[in-house]
């Protein structure tokens, strides 16, 4: 027989058991609920990178520089959409729907004083596939040595005009000199016709001779004019150089101060000089008082021989006789004399170390310029570049010596130069972020003109810790002012020529860096390649050659990179982007720096349905949606 099995449930057990279920779905819904949380924040990550790995294609290919090209911030809303509807389309436990997202906060490259364009040169730059030139240590080393470099080329330019300054001071001695020289023949002559009795004769030489001592108080306040600019001059000279020693290191600072003291040197022997100038001028008014009264008893003489007639047939007049007393009271006249030494003998030296300064004035790029180069003509970014049309501070931003280095190093890698074999017009990149012009000729020729200063500098450091080379410029210096010019005279002479010497140096120097060779940063007596004599060939019309390439410094673009580096952080920054943008814009038209995010923050909402959860017959009296709850994130992407 069959058992027949009864099943029950009591009402009490029943209660149980939906209260278990229920535990047991809230559970699972609770877990499906932060792993349904967990999949959204993937997918608002995913759509992130999705719409990141949209960068500007070419931006990236010629510059290594990510940039999301957008116009408005409802592309990127859109874009972040359709890539996470990808998500929201999918069959699983996480049911969601997006609703709305917005654009909370955006960077774009061209913002914060191009912090963020500089940490993606940063961020590329430190994993560069190339052996890096510059460490912290070594750009510090070099921008100091440029530094001093600069320092001391402008110092000695102060220094060659206070020379120059002295030499007119010696002109103003030599036309006084000459004057006196004149004084002298004419009253050599005057007392010639005298003795002759020739009384209209000296009448007319004593007013040649009249004329030349009434020059000698216009000559003298000439002198002393000079000597008190000179003066004034030498102490803004002084202070000039107590506001750069700071700069220059210890063995250039004792260098230069010793040179600086023969300044003061020729000042004082110049100073004695001034009292003997100065007393010429109550002597010349005496003689011109003493000479106009013997043209008067002259004149008197004169008019007695032609009035006089004879008492007797046989009466004779004694001219001599009447003579005698002019000629002795003329002979009472002193010759004026100038007892001190002055003047610069070897005038033609004179005019050749004159020259070659002024070489420079004429056009710098006609110096330094390799005979066969071309200069390009092409004209860079104007006013609506990202360096006019954002606004920033050229110092505002603080970031480092490393990271300047890593910039620099950048536009070297990725800006072309002069010297680059590249034929594109503007040409000249590397130069316009030094210096903004907008014309490619004006941008090489302050590049030129830097590149010679600082060239300049090191050549005259060079040279002040060569007694050789000081020995020889003494030499030459002793030369040009004679044997007769006093010592002080003679030392900042050679100055002068030590710090024109560096110039031509320097004009070789950059003559070879744009020919594509190398110079040392800090030359060696065995670098050096100008000699004294080859430097007056020069200033008389000589062509400079460039140096024979040699594989023994720094290139011309290397030496544009330390100048960057000394360049005002985000000024570089921003001029870098002027050129990329430029490039960009030829290939696309209207492309814009300021149209490329950094950083996006996006956030999104929409509503989620629950799986193991509902309200059941109470929804409708709770007017709620069926089984739906609301959700949001937020996702931030940065390359």
């Amino acid at each position: 027989m069959k058992e027949k099995y009864r099943g029950q449930i009591t009402v009490f057990l029943s209660l149980i058991l939906i209260c278990v279920c229920g535990l047991i779905c809230g559970l699972l819904e609770s877990a499906r609920t932060a792993a349904a949380r967990c999949y959204i924040e993937i997918a608002a990550g995913s759509a992130m990178d999705s719409l990141f790995s949209q960068y500007h294609r070419a931006l990236w290919e010629e510059y290594r520089i990510f940039g999301l090209e957008h116009f408005e911030e409802q592309e990127l809303t859109a874009e972040f959409a359709d890539f996470f509807r990808a998500y929201e389309e999918q069959e699983n436990w996480y049911p969601f729907v997006l609703e709305d997202c917005q654009v909370v906060d955006r960077q774009l490259l061209t913002e914060a004083s191009g912090t963020y364009f500089l940490q993606e040169i940063v961020d590329y730059m430190k994993y560069g596939i190339w052996t890096k030139e510059w460490s912290e240590t070594s750009a510090a080393e070099s921008l100091q040595t440029i530094k001093e470099a600069r320092q001391a080329a402008e110092l000695s330019r102060h220094m060659e005009i206070q020379t120059k300054n002295a030499w007119k001071l010696e002109k103003c001695l030599e036309n006084i000199s000459e004057c006196l020289t004149q004084q002298k023949l004419y009253r050599e002559e005057a007392a010639e016709r005298l003795d002759r009795e020739d009384g209209d004769g000296f009448c007319r030489t004593a007013d040649s001779l009249i004329d030349e001592l009434e020059r000698i108080p216009r000559l003298t306040e000439k002198y002393e004019e000079q000597a008190d600019a000179f003066g004034r001059e030498l102490d803004v000279l002084w202070q000039e150089y107590e506001e750069k020693k700071e700069d220059l290191s210890e063995p250039v600072w004792q260098a230069f101060m010793q040179e600086l003291e023969e300044y003061r040197s020729y000042t004082d022997k110049d100073g004695e000089r001034r009292m003997q100038v100065a007393a010429l001028v109550p002597q010349s008014r005496e003689r011109i008082d003493l000479t106009e009264a013997v043209c008067r008893e002259a004149e008197e003489v004169e008019e007695y021989i032609a009035q006089w007639e004879p008492d007797d047939e046989e009466d004779e007049l004694d001219e001599s006789a009447l003579w005698r007393p002019v000629q002795r009271h003329f002979g009472t006249y002193e010759v004026l004399t100038f007892p001190a030494e002055a003047g610069i003998q070897d005038k033609e030296k004179e005019g050749l170390l004159n020259r070659l300064r002024e070489m420079a004035d004429r056009g710098i790029l006609s110096l330094v310029l390799p005979a066969d180069a071309k200069v390009s003509s092409g004209l860079l970014p104007a006013e609506n570049s990202p360096s006019h049309r954002e606004t920033y501070k050229e110092d505002e931003l603080k970031a480092g010596l490393l990271k300047k280095a890593l910039t620099a190093e950048y536009c070297q890698v990725f800006l072309s130069h002069f010297c680059d074999t590249k034929e594109k017009e503007p040409a000249y990149e590397m130069e316009y972020v030094l210096f903004g012009q907008e014309i490619d000729e004006t941008n090489l020729a302050r590049t030129a003109e830097l590149l010679l200063l600082v060239r300049e500098g090191m050549n005259l450091i060079h040279i002040l810790g060569d007694m050789e080379k000081r020995s020889q410029a003494r030499t030459l210096a002793a030369s040009v002012v004679g044997a007769s010019g006093i010592l002080p005279l003679v030392s900042i002479t050679s100055f002068l020529i030590m710090a024109l010497w560096a110039f031509g140096e320097a004009v070789a120097d950059v003559k070879t860096l744009l020919a594509g060779g190398e110079v040392p940063l800090i030359k060696t007596k065995e670098d050096w390649k100008l000699s004294l004599e080859g430097l007056l060939e020069f200033a008389a019309g000589g062509n400079m050659e460039a140096a024979a390439e040699e594989r023994s410094g720094l290139t011309y673009q290397q030496y544009l990179t330390v100048f960057l580096m000394a360049c005002p952080h985000t000024q570089l920054l921003y001029r870098t982007m002027d050129i990329i943008e430029m490039n960009l814009a030829e290939e696309q038209p209207g492309f814009s720096l300021s149209d490329c995010a950094y950083r996006v923050d996006i956030q999104a909402s929409g509503s989620g349905k629950h799986v193991y959860f509902s309200l059941g017959l109470w929804k409708s009296l709770m007017g709620s949606r069926d089984n739906v709850y609301p959700i949001q994130t937020s996702v931030s992407k940065a390359y």
